[in-house]
């Protein structure tokens, strides 16, 4: 079983927070409070284009504006992904997080 981890409170009253979130009615203040972290809105297509019109300049000669797109384009695609990364790794966090019904702390 188990307790809220608070000393001042260690109630067994205790739920999974995505559970507990569901039920909740929509009008509920508390449902903004316990949402689950959002998940990020991303594309790679400027990114990619960057690479591309990058190859483009390569071919065309102008090696460094080439260069300057493709290492552009690459690290923009390293940035998002690691976005990505993170946030998915919040909402796994949130996914297995707890939350105690006598002092609303979660954990």
């Amino acid at each position: 079983m188990i307790a809220c981890p608070s000393p001042k409170c260690s109630s067994p009253n205790v739920a999974d927070l995505p559970h507990y979130w569901q039920s909740l009615p929509a009008e509920s203040p508390l449902k903004d409070r316990y949402a689950p972290p959002a998940r990020p809105k991303v594309s790679y297509w400027a990114a990619l284009a960057a690479v591309a019109v990058g190859i483009l300049v390569l071919v065309e000669g102008g090696v460094l504006l080439g260069l300057l797109l493709v290492v552009g384009g690459a690290g923009w695609v390293a940035v998002v992904y690691k976005a990505v990364q993170w946030a998915e790794a919040q909402r796994a966090a949130w996914e297995q997080s707890h939350v105690c019904l006598a002092c609303t702390g979660t954990f």
